[in-house]
């Protein structure tokens, strides 16, 4: 929580200081892993220094990738060292990242640049609410589904239109635009975590 007037975050962070949030992440994750709960980390790349609220509109950090590395990614590179299995991007644009205002979930820079590979986390991404306004004030259903998985995202989250979203999905991928490789990795990924969890229908 770094920016005093982010209207979102507050005391759902567990401090100002990433270095301590980083240190309160693995904590959590080993006692959520212990009991068998599924720990998502959120919100990637970082919400606390955004000064407005993607619910009802864009919502943009200004931070540079330097100064990402140095806070935000932080307790995400903690969490995910610890084992969390889920991260959720956000919406927020990151400009001086990404070099346009494309929201996190739905940009191939975040998600996959910056997520998979520089931060190397393996497990399933999903996004925010496709229904927040900052997505569903720009995007169809249909693009936003067809962007979110063409950024690398796995799951998508409360499209606007669940129907609409499958069938730009379909579409795109009878078109070319996406291939069943990639929604193959998606689902590989979900499966592992469902069978790290004895979630596999054979499992119960």
């Amino acid at each position: 929580d770094s920016n005093p007037v982010n209207p979102i975050i507050g005391q759902r962070a567990f401090s100002s200081d990433a270095a301590t949030v980083a240190m309160m992440v693995e904590a959590a994750i080993k006692e959520f892993q212990a009991d068998s709960i599924i720990s998502c980390l959120k919100h990637f790349p970082g919400y606390g220094g955004a000064s407005e609220d993607d619910h009802f509109a864009s919502a943009y950090l200004s931070a540079s990738l330097s100064e990402l590395e140095q806070k935000d990614f932080l307790p995400f590179a903690s969490g995910i060292e610890s084992g969390s299995p889920f991260v959720m991007v956000s919406h927020l644009s990151v400009p001086n990242v990404t070099g346009d205002d494309t929201p996190s979930d739905l940009s191939y820079t975040v998600v996959t640049e910056l997520l998979r590979e520089r931060l190397g986390f393996t497990g399933v991404i999903i996004t925010d609410s496709h229904q927040m306004a900052s997505v569903s004030g720009q995007y169809s259903p249909e693009e936003a589904a067809v962007m979110a998985l063409k950024a690398g995202a796995d799951m998508i989250l409360m499209p606007q239109s669940l129907s609409r979203a499958v069938q730009g999905v379909l579409a795109a991928v009878e078109s070319g635009e996406l291939t069943l490789q990639r929604i193959d990795e998606s689902v590989l990924r979900i499966l592992k975590v469902k069978a790290d969890f004895g979630l596999l229908p054979e499992q119960n």
